[in-house]
């Protein structure tokens, strides 16, 4: 529990702390009634202990303020003085809300035991409260039960009412059984069928509505309900002895561990009746015709092969159309057909989906009052197909995503029929292929210019060496080595510039890719620390993948100068490893302003850069070694900074 000791001199204060100083208590101390009112707006106390004569504000103001509060205005307060004991003082003390005012030097036994006592007090009121707490969530909670049980007995009563309704109302008699046949309960149509009354056959077998010849007929299917289908024909039997067909539909049940059985029985009489009659009729007919000239049976013959032909045909075109249908629901593009009216008369799930718009909604609806945004876009091109009866093809930006979509509109005989296709992967494909020409050019340049140059270069190096160390020349040693470092540095672009060829075979070996990291992290590390950066690595278990180290040792080091140095000032740089679907990922993640949108698809172009001293091949060197390597680069980037993801493919 915490305590506030209140008092301006230290002395003061030692004394009160020796005097509470218990396991129990977390003593706080304010040396004034500001700082006093400092701590209350931080923290809760269980007693406050405060001394009356303070510099500035004394502490019959500071109680003044503290019972302002609400949040306080129960906290127990006990004023100490040496001063004011007087009984117009303590009357005032007593009236900004103390509950004790004692007088120095007081009593330290006594002190304790009235500390304790509002320490038990405080602890009890905040169990109360938590208590109090409790019981209403439970109440709530007891309430939201009870409700949901009304409901739940509300509907119950309605469906039982309903269900009876039906029975007692059904000209069919119902019948519940358990498993063995006993009947449980019929409804009164039973009297009028059969001329038993409810409760005679209540109790009885339900072998009593049938003849003797049925028994295992109720026995293999009827009771046990049969799997391959649940109505069953039959024959009935009355009270009188007259026996008459029936159709029996079964439906099996299990409430509360029993099984129940319910048989709707419906008189067929009539149906057989007429199905007897309309046998007859149809014999009857059947000799009339064959009654008739040899010449008529032929002609109705060749009439009969006719129509079985045009079923097969009938029959082909449905098949055909069903097979149309399922092409057009199956397909990922967007399909829809319009009559000469502008009304949809087909519309697959795609469009559906891109409309958000049920079939239901739009078929026979005209496109340009459903879809008035369309009309600028879709209206020219379909109005010219329609015209013309040729076939058109234009591409739109989508509405919700602004994907690009190819629009193609052929004409038929019932209108137009518009097939939509988003193309954004093909345009994202391209972009790629464009981009690996542009690498597959440089890589082929380097591959036939690098030897030549460097060769050149190694003999002006040599030559450079050999005049720096003549004493004669010695005065001109400074600008021979400014020479040789420049063409070291024109070395080193070369060699970046070769890293992008093609043809460049790699060294795969069974790589883990997080003990790389690891191993290079000193070295990262070391470089940040320079330009006052932070380096964290996140490194989750992932699998071994068959990686060139120099060339990934490459890679991951050009993805880390470039993420640092895209952090102006200081800054944290994170490089993770996880596992996402099929796919080991390495992300790199630096803290800088992004990348400006104009610029994002030039990134990783050779010779394309931002800085003042790069060489634009850093990137493209990554992009190179990420394909031999049959990995991807992604770059997700916004105003908090850039990351990079390497992609690589999964080997399981």
């Amino acid at each position: 529990m915490k305590i506030l000791i209140v008092d301006d001199r230290k002395e003061n204060l030692l004394a009160l702390e020796a005097v509470l100083t218990s396991p129990d208590y977390q003593l706080m101390f304010a040396s004034s009634g500001e700082e006093a009112l400092r701590c209350l707006l931080k923290d809760d106390f269980a007693v406050i202990i405060l001394d009356v004569q303070m510099p500035g504000m004394d502490g019959f103001e500071t109680a003044r303020l503290i019972r302002a509060r609400k949040r306080h205005e129960g906290t127990p307060i006990i004023f100490i003085t040496a001063i004011y004991q007087s009984a117009e003082n303590i009357k005032q003390g007593y009236s900004l809300g103390a509950i004790d005012y004692l007088f120095k030097p007081f009593n330290p036994e006594m002190l304790k035991f009235k500390i304790e006592a509002f320490v038990k007090l405080h602890f009890n009121k905040k169990q109360i409260k938590l208590q109090n707490e409790l019981l209403q969530q439970h109440a709530i909670k007891l309430e939201a039960l009870n409700e949901s049980l009304e409901q739940t007995t509300s509907d119950l009563r309605k469906a039982e009412a309903l269900a009876r309704v039906i029975g007692e109302t059904s000209i069919d008699s119902v019948i519940t059984m358990d498993a063995s046949g006993s009947v449980i309960r019929s409804n009164p149509a039973i009297t009028a069928m059969f001329g038993y009354e409810q409760e005679e056959l209540q109790g009885q077998h339900v072998s009593i509505l049938f003849p003797k010849d049925y028994v295992d007929f109720l026995n293999e299917n009827a009771l046990v309900m049969s799997k391959r289908r649940k109505i069953q024909d039959a024959v009935a039997i009355h009270k009188n002895g007259m026996t008459f067909p029936v159709e029996i539909q079964i439906g099996r049940s299990s409430i509360e561990g029993q099984q129940i059985i319910v048989w709707s029985i419906r008189d067929i009489t009539e149906r057989k009746q007429l199905e007897k009659e309309r046998g007859d009729r149809c014999k009857t007919l059947e000799r009339l015709v064959q009654e008739r000239t040899c010449e008529l049976f032929q002609t109705n013959e060749k009439l009969r092969e006719e129509i079985l032909q045009r079923n097969k045909v009938g029959k082909k075109l449905i098949e055909t159309n069903l097979r149309i249908t399922n092409i057009l629901e199956s397909i990922t593009d967007i399909f829809f057909a319009l009559d000469f009216e502008w009304r949809f008369i087909i519309v697959n799930k795609v469009a559906e989906k891109y409309w958000q718009k049920d079939r239901k909604e739009l078929i026979g609806r005209i496109i340009w009052e459903v879809f008035p945004e369309l009309i600028p876009k879709f209206q020219p091109f379909l109005q010219r197909s329609m015209n013309t009866r040729e076939a058109v093809h234009f591409e739109f930006k989508a509405q919700h995503s602004n994907a690009p979509y190819e629009v193609h509109v052929y004409p038929s005989e019932e209108g137009l029929s518009v097939y939509c296709q988003d193309i954004s992967e093909r345009r994202m494909f391209e972009k790629e292929m464009a981009r690996l020409d542009r690498l597959n050019l440089v890589g082929q340049m380097a591959a036939g210019i690098g030897h030549e140059v460097r060769n050149p270069m190694t003999t002006i190096r040599g030559f450079l060496q050999l005049l720096g160390a003549k004493e004669e020349l010695k005065q001109c040693k400074g600008y021979f080595e400014l020479m040789i470092e420049e063409l070291d540095r024109a070395n080193s672009i070369i060699s970046e510039f070769l890293s992008l060829a093609k043809n460049k075979t790699v060294d795969l070996k069974p790589l883990s890719l997080n003990s790389l990291i690891e191993n290079l992290f000193p070295l990262i590390q070391a470089g940040a620390m320079l330009s006052d950066k932070n380096i964290i690595i996140e490194l989750q278990d992932i699998e071994v993948l068959y990686l060139d180290e120099k060339e990934i040792r490459q890679l991951i080091l050009n993805l880390v100068r470039n993420g640092m140095e895209a952090m102006p000032g200081s800054g944290t740089l994170t490089i993770r490893t996880f596992s996402d679907g099929g796919e080991v990922v390495l992300s790199v993640q630096d803290e800088g302003t992004g990348i400006k949108a104009g610029i994002i698809e030039k990134v990783g172009t050779p010779f394309f850069t931002t800085k003042e001293d790069g060489t634009g091949l850093g990137l493209a060197t990554c992009h190179s070694i990420a394909a031999r390597h049959n990995a991807n680069i992604e770059i997700d980037t916004g105003e908090s900074g850039t990351t990079f993801f390497v992609r690589f493919k999964s080997h399981k």
